[in-house]
């Protein structure tokens, strides 16, 4: 077992700890030398210890720009190596945020701005994909956002949640007229707050300081199920300053360099500025690409997965020794073609989404299920023995049987297990399917 996915006790923390802190020295010393690949590298390590794409970005990129940013500041390198390590940064949070988007959507929409002044929101953009990777439609205004365009923008886009970024110390009285502006705008909008720049204002009752951005999802889906921006992040106030980072404003540092001309550091600011722009491309490419995975992938009459996503599913589990034993559903409507051709086919369709709620209900997580086509169902179970799967098929026939007992629609269930090959196992499920067909339908039958 890996150092970071040990029991969490305090000699196991500890070593987690120290492994994190590993992995973000690493990964600052690939920024140092400017080694894209190498930072990559790093950052994908941590994914495969089973960091969340939140913990890296907390534990492991933030704490290394935030000595980046110090070194900076204490002329031990330059601006422009500084600027060098925030754009491979972009770099590599684009790389890891493609690959990371899901299929779950989550209810509310929340908007992410830096305050007026903020030049550097580095932070803010690790939190925007945190949180759009979370499931959460977010709008990014990025750096530098005036008081009034941003209320202009809470105004006219209706937000759900507000996250302002104030990562200078100087900011926090733009940060407050922002606070202000909102509330006086809608003072029932939940915000969100963190960075340098907030320290000094801490949590009240209109708004929330979140220091660690692995605190920040949670306190997403807390202040837009409550609709109120209350959460443990508050209680951070008579904690010392943590040693990391704020998240949502990251380290800014938009004061002049001494000694610097002032041409070259406009320069380094627009190079570092079109690496973050070139990073959002990245991110609007891979939204798109899963977009058009979704469609490919998606039934959209039931909203379940479809005959191609179930066979790579089974293909992937099928190569992953923690799944196994696997068992194999197939599930066939009995009495739905009569509905079909009495009814019509709008009510065929009617009942086709709602056995399909009933079934992707009716199993557990980590369980899935697709529709095959037709009236035809398929459930892939990972760590289950045959005798479980018989007992799930059972568990599920009846979901089936409620669900369609105004209009006499029943399934028809056959469970096989699946070694090494998946054609194999659907052919042996398919065929223990039409053995409960014979033995009067409305049944489960083992192949």
């Amino acid at each position: 077992m890996s150092a970071l996915s040990e029991p969490i006790e305090p000699p196991g923390r500890r070593e987690v700890d120290k492994a994190l802190r590993r992995l973000s020295r690493a990964y600052e010393d690939a920024l140092r030398v400017a080694d894209a690949s190498g930072a990559e590298r790093v950052a994908r390590q941590g994914l495969l210890e089973g960091l969340s794409v939140a913990g890296l970005y907390e534990r492991v990129i933030a704490p290394a720009m935030w000595r980046i940013g110090t070194l900076w500041e204490q002329g031990a390198i330059s601006v422009a190596d500084e600027h060098l390590a925030t754009a491979l940064t972009h770099q590599v949070m684009a790389g890891i945020y493609g690959p990371s988007l899901g299929h779950k959507l989550m209810p509310g929409r929340v908007l992410l701005a830096a305050v007026e002044g903020e030049q550097h929101a580095l932070g803010l953009r690790m939190a925007a994909d945190v949180i759009e990777l979370a499931g959460f439609e977010t709008i990014y205004l990025g750096a530098d956002v005036p008081t009034a365009d941003l209320l202009q923008v809470v105004t006219a886009r209706a937000p759900d949640l507000v996250a302002l970024a104030a990562t200078m110390p100087a900011s926090s009285t733009a940060l407050d007229r922002a606070i202000a502006g909102i509330q006086g705008a809608d003072p029932g909008l939940s915000v969100l707050f963190g960075g340098q720049g907030a320290r000094a204002r801490l949590g009240s009752g209109e708004a929330v300081l979140v220091q660690d951005l692995e605190r920040l999802p949670a306190a997403v889906r807390h202040a837009l199920d409550t609709g109120e921006p209350d959460f443990e992040a508050r209680s951070m106030r008579d904690r010392a300053p943590p040693e990391r980072p704020p998240e949502l404003g990251g380290r800014g540092k938009s004061e002049p360099v001494l000694g610097g001309s002032g041409e070259e550091e406009s320069l380094e600011q627009n190079l570092s500025g079109i690496a973050a722009e070139t990073a959002d491309l990245a991110r609007s490419l891979a939204r798109q690409a899963n977009t058009y995975r979704d469609l490919a992938y998606t039934d959209s009459l039931s909203g379940l997965p479809n005959r191609r996503a179930f066979e790579d599913r089974a293909a992937r589990l099928r190569d992953f020794s923690d799944a196994k034993p696997l068992a194999v559903l197939m599930l066939d409507l009995d009495g739905f073609k009569p509905v079909n051709d009495s009814q019509g086919h709008e009510a065929g369709d009617r009942v086709l989404a709602l056995i399909a709620r009933a079934i992707a209900e009716g199993v557990r997580e980590g369980d899935f299920v697709a529709r095959l086509g037709g009236d035809e169902f398929a459930a892939l179970l990972p760590r289950t023995g045959s005798a479980e799967a018989e007992v799930l098929a059972e568990r599920l026939r009846e979901s089936v049987e409620d669900a369609g007992s105004g209009d006499s629609v029943t399934a028809s269930i056959g469970v096989a297990m699946l070694e090494d090959d998946v054609r194999r196992a659907l052919l042996q499920a398919d065929l223990a399917l039409y053995e409960a067909k014979n033995a009067g339908r409305n049944t489960v039958r083992c192949g």
